[in-house]
């Protein structure tokens, strides 16, 4: 038992340690623990955006012919392989009666060899299609389809060829097209003086928003003035018959993705090449009407449009006035397909998915990831592992296109793949 004194020794050792703190200020709070060497998943969430940290984990994909890969994607996401076998798989869409149409471009030489697929009968079990069809062949350069609805209730089937686009009336179960082909639009083809031994940027991308249509054109060269009327190297948007035609925003070299969202036409956009391996910045815009976003008079690099004094132009704008970037990207990582999910998993809900296709030379190492985006423009990995440490490529994302609300589809074109990225249960 303790005599009345030890207690008043206690007591006062009590205060003194109190008042110890309170004079010093120190924490003794489990937050001022040494941390320990276990690794916990970031479960914070910034305050700017609302977008969870992510923490990558290795995922292992079998292929039909028995080979696998490792891949690396943000938790709690899996990988599957919904379909093979799709050649230079490109930018997909789905059908009215649900069916995913994905073109197969070949090559980037404008051979007559392309083809559209129609991939059906999917399997919620092996996530898998358990059927493909060739619903048109002998196309030149296919990179993009799309579907709309006139006013009349008829359905249409858009392709866009790298020389014109093309509507087919679409009916519920088609195989093949069920009429004759509309030329909608007929795109500028001819290169710029001095470019003519180099087939620039032949790839158009489609984009529907209510009436309008929106169709990103590349420029016909790398680094160059446009030729009088030449409706290349920017967004074009028009009437669903082809009418109207006009720039909607100009000065993207080669704007590859585009989508709608927040009520704007949101762009990627590969940089020149001329200015070295660590310039320009790519770029992600979100565009207004009628203005101009620097090509070929300035470029991004390091937070800055800076520029390009390596020609002599015959016209210019004001670098300065060139609008910022929401989000930009390494030199040649070449961004294309650009997916925002408005619902969906908290991962992703409310951002951007941006697919990196990659340098075309490998030794740059640069790209060749998805990429997510939040609506104040900063990125972070989604999934890597498209290119080993060897240098050698398992992948070339192009297409994302959201399937439900925790999943989604992306092209591979260089080894025509299709995969599905899902949330585990």
């Amino acid at each position: 038992m303790f005599t009345q004194k030890a207690v008043g020794v206690v007591v006062f050792l009590i205060i003194f340690v109190g008042l110890v703190w309170w004079v010093s200020g120190v924490d003794f709070s489990p937050t001022n623990v040494e941390p320990s060497n276990t690794v916990v998943q970031e479960e914070e969430v910034p305050a700017d955006d609302e977008l969870p940290a992510l923490q990558l984990s290795e995922r292992v994909v079998m292929f039909s012919d028995g080979t696998k890969e490792v891949f690396r994607v943000a938790e709690p996401f899996d990988i599957a392989i919904s379909a093979e076998g799709l050649g230079k798989a490109r930018f997909m869409a789905m059908s009215p009666d649900g069916r995913l149409f994905v073109p197969d471009m070949v090559d980037y030489k404008l051979s007559h060899e392309g083809k559209l697929y129609i991939l059906d009968d999917y399997n919620s079990e092996t996530r898998q299609f358990e059927t493909k069809h060739t619903y048109l062949s002998g196309l030149r350069g296919p990179n993009s389809v799309a579907f709309y609805t006139d006013a009349e209730g008829n359905d249409w089937l858009y392709l866009a060829l790298t020389t014109h686009l093309l509507r087919y009336p679409y009916r519920e179960g088609d195989t093949t097209p069920s009429g004759e082909p509309e030329v909608v639009y007929e795109f500028p083809n001819e290169q710029s003086p001095g470019e003519v031994s180099v087939v620039w940027h032949v790839t158009r991308t489609l984009l529907f928003k209510d009436d309008t249509l929106y169709i990103s054109v590349g420029s016909g060269c790398n680094s160059c003035e446009h030729l009088a009327g030449d409706l290349r190297g920017m967004v074009v948007a028009m009437n669903p018959d082809g009418t109207n035609a006009r720039m909607y925003a100009d000065g993207l070299r080669n704007s590859v993705g585009i989508e709608w969202a927040l009520g704007s036409v949101f762009a990627t956009n590969n940089g020149a090449d001329h200015l070295g391996e660590d310039r320009p910045d790519e770029t992600l815009y979100r565009l207004s009407e009628g203005t101009h976003y620097g090509w070929p008079f300035c470029y991004e690099s390091e937070g800055s449009m800076h520029n390009d004094t390596t020609s002599l132009w015959d016209d210019t704008i004001e670098c300065a006035d060139v609008p910022r970037p929401l989000a930009t990207f390494e030199a040649r990582s070449a961004p294309l397909g650009i997916a925002f999910f408005e619902e969906g998993h908290m991962a992703f809900k409310g951002a951007f998915l941006v697919a990196l296709h990659g340098s075309f030379n490998p030794e740059l190492r640069k790209g060749y990831e998805i990429v997510r985006v939040s609506q104040e423009g900063k990125t972070a990995v989604f999934m890597d592992g498209f290119q080993k440490e060897d240098g050698s490529r398992t992948a070339r994302p192009v297409d994302i296109f959201q399937y439900t609300e925790d999943s989604f589809f992306f092209t591979d074109d260089f080894y025509g793949r299709l995969y599905l990225v899902y949330a585990r249960d």
